[in-house]
């Protein structure tokens, strides 16, 4: 699901030592092979020929430069577009020479492309525009020098607009004007302002032809010869041929006999279109962003969801046979990163979505214009990242339209603050349920609850699962939500529960229920016994019913086999994803595709022997258990000390001093991260996802919450395990079932004021204040590195 580029390595890296604005255009000349021309925002053209390592300095306008491009017939001539609607050709030889000033547009300069062929004598708007001036005689065009070494000029500009100009007379020869077309065929309002980017595109060897980006993601080929208003055909004979957000830029290349036409869009697909047909011969999506969840559609299982932290949704149709890359993407109203999704466990097409800067909301991905419609939003934010979805039964109290009407499932969300909320959503407008208050009151607590991190469902909706900030697991039963057993398993923050499902040959296996903490163990447990029990108190279960070991880090994410009894999938921070044999505590396959940490996983519901999994490389993959040539996760240096450690020394569970997180590494850190210290690998790590968003830094830096720890510190007591201890299978009832005192927990002495608060953990690897500094201080770090490196090619030549 990306696009890697590989065998890339930097060739130069220089630093002008002129004012330091920011730099907005750069072209490459396609004449002079070491030319290489940017223009910042001040106005200022900077042309550097990194032969010889030598650079000019031009101001031709003080404006702000949007875009520029060299002139592929004459190596001086540079055309620069103006976020004011200027156009100007400059010469860059010494004479440091302004050719034209071209004046037409009304808005900002988005693209200028220059014909393909040099001479102005092929378009009939030019020979009309002459014949009515007086200057063809006899009705003949006669080309004069100037003209025949000249060439035509597209421009594309925010106004809606693409102005041909003539750079012998430096004036525009024609005007082509965006028409109000949508995707389906239906007109749009002229008078409602549509989002767009104008890139132009002229393709090689037609000077007659130029493709154009135009509202929403269509594509437009224009005919300069056809006659009258309409020259433009729409690229896509069919419905999703099409991009579905603006196009940002466009290149054409022949391969064997065919032209073809690449387009790449804000949607982060990259088009391939034949110009001989206009049709889209195949499209490869694109991730730009960690990949935090996956689900597959329990109404359709062919259906994945894929929540990204590029700001949007996508849902691949995996059992599609004419393309394999048959994705829809949504993004309406999200504005920040995907992190949690939910499809309703009956109704097609509802999909549930959380994100990074709290909101919750309901996307209808069946609707006719989806592309278009936005998502249900729910009038109630969590203060941090959502952690969980989950859709269960409703519990008390339940909002609703009218008095006696209640929706069968409803949607609970779980987020950074610790807090799970119930949402109604046939009235998402409506105020959520903190279910907290629902477990105060049935179970007549008084003490303090702990932080929600997780949430989990039994899939007939009886049971609730909750994973806390403190390593405990408690167990509810629906609908008042009465506590039944409390496991006192992981001692660290829970980041995944599971429950088996319940069509095995075995009931007993449907009471199994997978967890997965910030230690890298795995633990099973077994609560036939406790859902049976006549106890009125609540119970605590001490001991496992079965243990997996063998990770490495954090677990992350897992899945129960759909199609088997009693396995399965776990992914992992080690960067491996993990097949187990639950009853026989046994490993049965490890995937080590990924080139970061997986971060979410999801067994196939359509074929048993395929697992999908999502990282921090930007990429999902699809993965067959029968093709691993590894059973098991790799065992570092680092696991190998632990073990050493762990046969020597007591078991004794003592409470750690907690390093402080979030902060900037010092210059020692970084050093100590390029040399492969993999504690430090997290920090360096950096999303490239959508930014801009308005608040989106505000809503960020508020989201250091509770799940998981950007910079992790060295943890002595991880255990590590060999396999050779792995004990055969062990009877169905070994965990230990005692009562719950109700006594709440002894008031703890007060801390200093004068002590800083600790900031809390935060379920996102990326979330420190090393993604939330400000652009000059990224500016600076750049240039940094830009010098260091220039000057170890000094040192390395002297």
């Amino acid at each position: 699901m990306n696009l890697v580029a590989k065998h890339a390595q930097w060739l130069y890296v220089y630093s002008i030592v002129f004012p330091q604005n920011a730099i907005t255009a750069l072209h490459w000349s396609p004449l002079v092979k070491d030319l290489i021309v940017s223009g910042d925002e001040k106005g200022v053209i900077v042309c550097y020929w990194h032969s010889r390592s030598d650079s000019q300095q031009f101001f031709p306008e003080p404006r702000t430069i949007f875009c520029l491009t060299c002139s592929p017939h004459h190596e001086n001539l540079v055309a620069i577009g103006y976020k004011d609607g200027m156009v100007v050709i400059i010469d860059i030889s010494r004479k440091k020479e302004v050719l034209h000033r071209l004046r037409g547009h009304d808005d900002e300069i988005h693209c200028l492309a220059w014909c393909p062929v040099p001479g102005e004598g092929r378009l009939p708007a030019w020979q009309d525009e002459l014949q009515e001036e007086g200057d063809v005689p006899n009705g003949e065009l006669k080309q004069d020098t100037a003209m025949k070494k000249s060439c035509y000029l597209a421009s594309g500009s925010k106004d809606q607009t693409i102005r041909i100009w003539s750079c012998t007379r430096g004036r525009s020869i024609m005007t082509l004007k965006l028409p109000p077309t949508k995707r389906r065929g239906g007109a749009v309002d002229p008078a409602v302002k549509e989002r767009i980017w104008l890139t132009v595109h002229w393709p090689c060897g037609r000077p007659t032809e130029i493709v154009s980006s135009s509202f929403g993601g269509e594509l437009l080929h224009w005919d300069l010869t056809q006659p009258g208003k309409r020259k433009w055909t729409l690229l896509g004979s069919s419905e999703g041929q099409n991009h579905s957000r603006i196009v940002f830029n466009l290149c054409s290349l022949k391969h064997q006999d065919k032209e073809l036409l690449f387009s790449i869009s804000m949607d982060r697909d990259v088009k391939c279109w034949d110009l001989s047909t206009l049709d889209c011969s195949w499209t490869m999506p694109s991730l730009g962003g960690f990949v935090y969840s996956l689900a597959f559609s329990p109404v359709d299982p062919g259906c994945l969801a894929i929540g990204v932290g590029d700001s949007m949704i996508r849902v691949w149709n995996t059992l599609s046979i004419s393309n394999i890359y048959d994705v829809k993407t949504y993004w309406q109203s999200i504005k920040s990163k995907v992190t949690a999704l939910a499809w309703h466990p009956t109704k097609e097409g509802c999909l549930a979505f959380g994100t990074d800067d709290g909101k919750v909301g309901i996307f209808d991905t069946l609707s006719s214009s989806a592309k278009n419609k936005p998502p249900q939003i729910s009038s109630t934010y969590h203060k941090r990242t959502v952690y969980t979805l989950a859709w269960g039964p409703p519990t008390p109290p339940l909002s609703s339209g009218e008095e006696g009407e209640h929706p069968s499932v409803t949607l609970y969300s779980c987020a950074g603050e610790g807090i799970v909320f119930q949402h109604n959503p046939w009235r998402l407008s409506g105020e959520a349920n903190d279910i907290n208050k629902t477990i105060r009151d049935t179970n007549s607590i008084k003490h303090k609850l702990p932080a929600r991190t997780e949430i989990s469902w039994k899939p007939d909706g009886k049971l609730l699962a909750l994973g806390n900030e403190d390593g405990s697991i408690e167990i509810f039963q629906a609908p008042s939500l009465k506590l039944l057993c409390t496991i006192q398993q992981h001692h660290k923050l829970i980041n995944a529960i599971r429950w088996h499902h319940e069509h095995g040959s075995d009931p007993e296996l449907s009471y199994l229920i997978a967890s997965g903490s910030v230690n890298a163990i795995i633990y099973v447990h077994n609560l036939k016994s406790v859902i049976e029990s006549t106890s009125e108190s609540p119970l605590t279960i001490t001991e496992p019913f079965r243990t997996l070991v063998g990770h490495t880090a954090k677990v992350t994410s897992l899945s129960w086999s759909p199609h088997h009894e009693g396995r399965l999938v776990s992914a992992c921070y080690d960067g491996t994803a993990q097949v187990w044999d639950v009853m026989k505590e046994e490993p049965l396959c490890n995937y080590r595709g990924h080139q970061g940490r997986l971060l979410c996983v999801q067994w196939s519901p359509v074929d048993s022997d395929s697992v999908y999994t999502g990282a921090d490389d930007f990429s999902v993959h699809k993965w067959l258990i029968s093709k691993q040539e590894h059973t098991r996760p790799p065992q570092g240096k680092k696991s190998i000390e632990l073990e050493k450690k762990r046969s020597i020394q007591p078991k004794v569970k003592a409470k750690k001093k907690k390093k402080p997180v979030g902060k900037s590494p010092t210059k020692q850190d970084q050093g100590d991260a390029m040399n492969g210290d993999e504690s430090m690998k997290d920090t360096l790590l950096e999303e490239n996802g959508v930014s801009d968003h308005e608040g989106e830094k505000e809503a960020q830096e508020t989201e250091l919450s509770n799940k998981d720890c950007m910079a992790v510190p060295k943890d002595t007591s991880l255990p590590a395990y060999d396999y050779s201890s792995f004990s055969s299978s062990k009877p169905f009832v070994t965990q230990k079932a005692t009562p719950v005192k109700k006594d709440p927990p002894k008031e703890k002495p007060a801390p200093d004021a004068s002590l800083k608060k600790r900031k809390p953990r935060s379920l996102l690897p990326f979330s420190t204040s090393m993604d939330h500094r400000s652009k000059d201080e990224l500016h600076q770090d750049c240039l940094r590195l830009a010098t260091c490196l220039k000057t170890k090619g000094i040192r390395l030549k002297l």
